[in-house]
């Protein structure tokens, strides 16, 4: 009776673990990067705003560097990718990406100028 009752329970702990498991949300992570330049003559954009957003929220922001690199990781594989240089000299311009079908380690973005 007692090895019935402890088979039991052991049961019934792992279908509790198994759908525990199952409904928690799946994290994603997956690098985002390149270089952000003037679309005239090529210079590097040090400053220039990054923001992921998804469903209308920003997840994430970080600036490039003084080399007009940038990095992030993307919180979902269908993301949004927003520039914008926050003192208004250039256009603004966004990206969606699926992270699953592209490469995204390596973006090449122009802005134009205002």
């Amino acid at each position: 009776m007692k090895r019935l009752v402890l088979i039991s329970l052991l049961a019934c702990a792992s279908v509790c673990f198994a759908f525990t498991n199952a409904s928690a949300p799946a994290t994603y992570s997956r690098t985002v990067a390149g270089t952000v330049y003037d679309s005239q003559d090529l210079t590097p954009l040090g400053g220039i705003e990054i923001s992921e957003i998804v469903a209308g929220k920003v997840m994430q922001t970080t600036k490039t560097d003084g080399d007009g690199h940038f990095s992030l990781t993307a919180t979902q594989s269908r993301t949004m990718i927003t520039f914008s240089d926050p003192s208004g000299d250039y256009q603004s311009s966004t990206m969606s990406f699926d992270m699953n079908k592209e490469d995204c380690s390596d973006l090449s973005v122009p802005l134009a100028l205002n």
